[in-house]
């Protein structure tokens, strides 16, 4: 049986559901219809969540510093905060990564010194950062070093909050990927210093991110897998830090390759919940590449994978946050001048160096992000069905109206028919197409990627 045979009608039952909401909530059969299609995304749509907010991780240190000029230039900033509205991005991921103090060059150096790392890039104040955040209106992760004290973090965060800017603190992060970390970190030595934090930073009222990990394979430089390190942690916070009473306290997941899918956060639930039962996450890195040698991003096949990827995960109840790496290094931007851009290798022959194509640009990737946050996925989950290639969901914007989206990674058009109060109208959705419907059927937007 053909793709076009076994997935067409699928498509067209899914399409009655969204162009007729009542039929959706009010009818036990519409509702096990649709259980049938996709039962995550159905108890997602009964409870009428929010997608989770999309936004972008950082890089900085290493040259050209481009995000340094950005902090440091209140212009520069202004110029890059337009690319991020025009990705959509509405927040950011700044880590200290093990290689930043925001005491100063000297005792970055230190930093840098114990864990063993060698970044080169010119040290600027976290004010600058600050100053950013407030002037664009984003909102921000920041991932400290736990290894500096709590004193140290206290330090950082208070220079939000005494900018007024606590509510735009997602949340404190605590470090990055310390079980990668090459001092090495024992997981109940980083347990130590995460629950210092927690309890010295608590009386701020600013959450906290706690780093996770899962999988079998033994390939931290402590040589535990994933899986035992993450455990070992979590016993040895919880007997500081009762994390089943913790409502300040989120999740780190970090996806990558075929890491991103729902089933991830299932095998992160498995291991997680049986400490903290209502535990949410923040993805602060994704990619859909493991590597981008070659630099995959600049093309319209890497924008329908990603588009599919994405709109997979923005289903799953437990996502709070999605935060694409790494900006402006690749995925969903980048940023040129006359001698460089900043991609793989810093040129690639689809980039124009020059001076009139000098500034921030958008991959077609970013393209996808844009559509997602203004419109597709702009509202409260009603329904989500199909997979992979096809994929359909419905959310409920503000205003009470309802927008349904389509996803067809194909070569060939699909012809929806439906029947609504007598009519039977027909949508069109082209290939290689992300197209948006309001509730008469009407196309609102529509994003090709041809390829």
């Amino acid at each position: 049986m053909s793709r076009k045979k076994s997935v067409f009608p699928r498509m067209v039952a899914v399409l009655l559901l969204a162009i007729i909401p009542i039929a959706f909530i009010t009818s036990p059969a519409s509702r096990a219809a649709f259980q049938k299609t996709d039962a995550d995304a159905s108890a997602a749509g009964k409870s009428l969540m929010n997608p989770p907010v999309l936004g972008a991780d950082l890089t900085y240190a290493g040259r050209p510093s481009v995000l340094i000029e950005v902090f440091n230039d209140p212009g520069e900033g202004d110029l890059m905060g337009q690319a991020m509205a025009e990705a959509g991005v509405r927040s950011l991921r700044f880590s200290f990564h093990g290689f930043y103090s925001p005491l100063g060059p000297e005792q970055t150096e230190r930093v840098k010194a114990e864990n063993k790392l060698t970044n080169d890039y010119p040290w600027f104040p976290i004010d600058h950062y600050v100053d950013f955040i407030a002037a664009q209106n984003l909102t921000t992760v920041v991932a400290v070093n736990v290894e500096e004290g709590p004193d140290v973090a206290r330090t950082a965060i208070e220079k939000f909050i005494e900018r007024g800017l606590r509510s735009k603190l997602v949340a404190v992060e605590l470090s990055n990927e310390p079980w990668l970390n090459p001092r090495p970190w024992l997981p109940e030595d980083f347990a130590v210093r995460a629950s210092e934090i927690i309890l010295k930073l608590s009386p701020l009222g600013v959450r906290f991110a706690l780093p996770l990990t899962v999988g079998d394979e033994q390939k931290t430089p402590t040589k535990l897998s994933d899986t035992v390190w993450t455990t070992r942690m979590l016993t040895a916070l919880d007997s500081r830090v009762k994390l089943s009473t913790r409502a300040d306290v989120v999740g780190v997941a970090h996806l990558y390759g075929r890491g991103v899918n729902p089933g991830t956060i299932k095998k992160f639930n498995e291991v997680v919940k049986p400490f903290s039962p209502r535990m949410r996450y923040l993805v602060t890195e994704f990619n859909i590449r493991s590597s981008l040698q070659g630099n995959p991003h600049l093309s319209n096949p890497y924008a329908m994978e990603f588009a599919r990827k994405v709109a997979d995960l923005m289903r799953r109840p437990e996502i709070e946050a999605l935060y694409v790496h790494s900006v402006p290094a690749h995925s969903i931007v980048y940023y040129s001048t006359r001698r460089f851009a900043t991609v793989i290798g810093q040129r690639d022959p689809r980039i124009t160096l020059s001076r009139e194509n000098a500034g921030w640009h958008l991959t077609p990737a970013g393209r996808v992000y844009a559509l997602y946050t203004k419109l597709a996925w702009n509202g409260q989950i009603v329904a989500f069905g199909g997979s992979d290639h096809q994929q359909y969901w419905t959310i409920r914007r503000q205003d009470g109206s309802l927008i349904t989206t389509f996803l067809n990674d194909s070569a060939k058009e699909y012809e929806f028919k439906i029947k609504v109060s007598g009519l039977n109208p027909s949508i069109k959705t082209g290939p290689r197409s992300i197209a948006c419907f309001d509730e008469q059927g009407k196309q609102v937007e529509a994003l090709s990627l041809p390829y």
